[in-house]
């Protein structure tokens, strides 16, 4: 079996997206440190000003893995296969956790494209079934819509067959 990796400008685009996620968390964490260092006085503690520059420190070190690492570890680690009869996929970035969903258990398919995944012509598609919804990011419109109209003859077929 061939998985197929998702779309080359996948990275690029979770970078951006997250990259305007830390843009937002660091300028709420300045105005809260900004806040508790200048606004209130705390008497009781003598390093305020230093543990709070801690704090921010670290969650802005960590916005920052989140934001330039990770999409090239998750990219590497997200593949799919889509059979006659299931969808597979593998993702995470410390944890590798692998879903299958046999064909007859798909309800219904969506096909959602937000305004980053528009610049990169890219589309996520959620496949939601009785258990829930799972979704597979960031591939191409041509290849979604392909997918999207492959499933959709599937979950054809089965009702075809249910009625019978």
């Amino acid at each position: 079996m061939q998985y197929n990796k998702l779309d080359k400008d996948a990275k690029k685009s979770w970078m951006i997206a997250r990259f305007i996620g830390m843009i937002i968390v660091t300028l709420v964490l300045l105005a809260i440190k900004y806040f508790f260092t200048y606004k209130i006085q705390v008497k009781f503690f003598v390093n305020w000003s230093l543990g709070i520059n801690i704090v921010v420190g670290i969650i802005i070190f960590l916005s920052l893995l989140d934001t330039f690492l990770y999409p090239s570890i998750e990219y590497a680690q997200w593949k799919y296969i889509i059979t006659k009869d299931k969808i597979e996929f593998s993702e995470g970035i410390y944890y590798v956790k692998t879903t299958i969903i046999p064909i007859v258990r798909v309800q219904h398919i969506k096909i959602n494209q937000g305004p980053i995944n528009k610049i990169f012509k890219l589309a996520n598609i959620n496949i939601f079934t009785a258990g829930g919804s799972h979704t597979i990011p960031n591939l191409s419109i041509e290849k979604a819509n392909e997918i999207g109209e492959y499933l959709k003859e599937k979950i054809k077929e089965k009702v075809n067959k249910n009625d019978i």
